[in-house]
């Protein structure tokens, strides 16, 4: 949003397609849905709103103003997108849904087993980037990691195999004495910490933009695994309490017949 494209600084077929809303079909993520779908683009029409000098019936400066409207091919769900254009420069200036409700219907998809300062955490992460602070959204995401890994060290603790100055230790130091209680994810995407702080000391917002995506993709997918580790040993320790409970009962497996397979 509010970026100014010009016209040199982008192929010359894709700035005429997009000038002329003849963008054809295209992947994207659609928030009915809930995946990548196929669009359909074309323009809308967009009543005058003024601003022009007018001459007679015709306006001799119609305002620069177009927008496009893309459907879902799947659900029918439209989008509406607003540009401006004038002397060669073209710049979005509007959307709906806009880019923050795309953003936070992808956090819908996980947030069922988070907790609530990382749900609350990562939607500031995406409202951040969807407004182009990315470099703000960077300060979340790197939030959201460091407390993986003190759950993964409370774990520790709980189970009596404390790490000793746990909190004087560098971050892959950390990742590295709660491997065994961390997803993979963490474990072989440590590098990731190392990015999110270098974006916070470093990098400039342009570079922060371009690299978030990957970054919140990386964050959400060991996220997904933690929460699947949590289900798997929630699920095993009801069934080892439920069999425990059976067999404390008094029933005993039934003994084999001679002659019998066991």
């Amino acid at each position: 949003m509010y970026d100014e494209l010009k016209a040199e600084e982008c192929p010359e077929e894709t700035f005429k397609r997009i000038e002329s809303a003849n963008l054809g079909t295209f992947d994207c993520y659609c928030i009915a849905c809930k995946r990548e779908t196929p669009f359909i683009c074309e323009e809308h029409d967009t009543p005058n709103r003024g601003g022009g000098l007018q001459k007679g019936n015709a306006l001799i400066n119609p305002p620069p103003v177009f927008a496009l409207r893309s459907v879902c091919q799947r659900c029918l769900k439209t989008y509406f997108y607003v540009f401006r254009y004038e002397q060669g420069v073209m710049t979005k200036i509007g959307q709906f849904p806009s880019i923050a409700d795309i953003a936070f219907t992808e956090l819908r998809g996980i947030e069922a087993g988070l907790e609530e300062s990382d749900r609350k955490e990562l939607g500031k992460a995406l409202g951040l980037y969807a407004h182009g602070a990315a470099l703000g959204g960077f300060a979340y995401l790197r939030r959201v990691f460091e407390r993986m890994i003190d759950r993964a060290q409370q774990r520790m603790v709980d189970q009596g195999r404390a790490v000793e100055e746990f909190s004087n230790l560098k971050m892959a130091e950390k990742v590295a004495a709660v491997a065994d209680e961390l997803p993979s994810a963490v474990v072989s995407q440590k590098g990731v910490f190392a990015v999110l702080s270098l974006g916070l000391h470093e990098l400039d917002e342009e570079k922060c933009r371009e690299l978030f995506p990957l970054m919140k993709a990386v964050i959400f997918q060991m996220l997904e695994e933690e929460e699947h580790l949590r289900k798997k040993a929630k699920s095993e320790r009801e069934t080892a309490g439920a069999l425990s409970k059976v067999l404390s009962s008094g029933l005993k497996p039934p003994i084999p017949q001679q002659g019998s397979t066991p």
